[in-house]
């Protein structure tokens, strides 16, 4: 029962997502149906292990339709309610947060947003296309109590599939880093965003490093980078050259010179730390022209 007082206190910070009392109080109920179920049937689980009457099932459904709660509003919150409860993990002042999305199958005959999905993962268990909702989530590291680091949920989002006007062009990145933004207008600190290879775009270093933020991420296979343009005394007729030269960043992992090596405690089971080095890369020049 201590437990779940403590459990009750922290949810108090989300009481300003709810205009009513009452939608607070079926809040809250859901959430500790999510906490207690031992099945993921849905709202049927939730009044599964709550014990509740049959009625409460449609109540249920209303609530995650209802006015009363704002969705923006409630993740506000919870935002606030993480850099509170938990012990965020910084790079020099810097939160880490990591970004990934996720295509989840769906079998619904009348789900919203359900639409074909082309899986790119090179798993042979996934079939090529599905049908399922599209989303992409954000977490923010923290330290756990065992000295070690967790990834705490943020907010999720379905980003294909649900479409209020024709006229809307944003991709996935656009999605993303609009979403990462609604999440540091909250806490109010830089931070630095870790994501796969896929996030490796113009789309999202551009507006990031615009506002402050990095990313970490691995760079594709196809990536280029150029070199500052060289002074021309005497400038001839035309626009002036917004490029250098082209170098490919493939190509230029390929020269031993430019890495120096340093041990590493990978594998220390198996063999000694001294035996095993990893290669450090010091590309100034290519790092300056990309802006990192």
């Amino acid at each position: 029962m201590k437990l779940w007082t403590h459990w009750l206190q922290a949810a108090q910070g989300l009481r300003p997502a709810c205009n009513r009392s009452l939608t607070f109080i079926w809040m809250v109920l859901v959430l500790i149906g999510l906490c207690c179920r031992s099945d993921s049937l849905g709202v049927t689980s939730f009044v599964r292990v709550l014990n509740l009457r049959p009625q409460a099932y449609h109540r249920l459904l209303h609530l995650f339709h209802s006015k009363a709660l704002d969705l923006d509003a409630l993740t506000s919150c919870w935002v606030r309610l993480c850099l509170v409860l938990f012990r965020p993990f910084l790079v020099q002042d810097r939160l880490v947060v990591l970004a990934d999305g996720i295509k989840a199958p769906k079998e619904g005959q009348r789900m919203p947003a359900v639409k074909s999905l082309h899986q790119e993962s090179g798993n042979n268990t996934k079939p090529e296309h599905i049908m399922g909702h599209s989303l992409q989530a954000l977490s923010l590291l923290v330290h756990s109590a065992g000295g070690q680091v967790a990834a705490i949920p943020l907010t999720s989002r379905i980003h294909e599939g649900l479409v209020f006007s024709n006229r809307d062009s944003k991709t996935l990145l656009d999605k993303i880093v609009a979403l990462l933004f609604s999440v540091t207008q909250v806490c109010k600190m830089p931070v630095v965003m870790v994501a796969d290879a896929y996030y490796a775009s113009g789309k999202v270093i551009t507006p990031l490093l615009k506002n402050g933020h990095h990313l970490v991420t691995r760079d594709k296979s196809n990536a280029v980078a150029y070199l500052p343009v060289p002074k021309v005394q005497t400038p001839g007729r035309g626009r002036p050259k917004v490029y250098g030269q082209k170098v490919k960043l493939k190509d230029m992992a390929t020269e031993d010179s430019a890495f120096i090596s340093a041990p590493s405690p990978v594998y220390t089971r198996a063999m000694s730390p001294c035996n095993i080095v990893c290669r450090i890369w010091f590309g100034n020049r290519l790092a300056i022209s990309c802006g990192l």
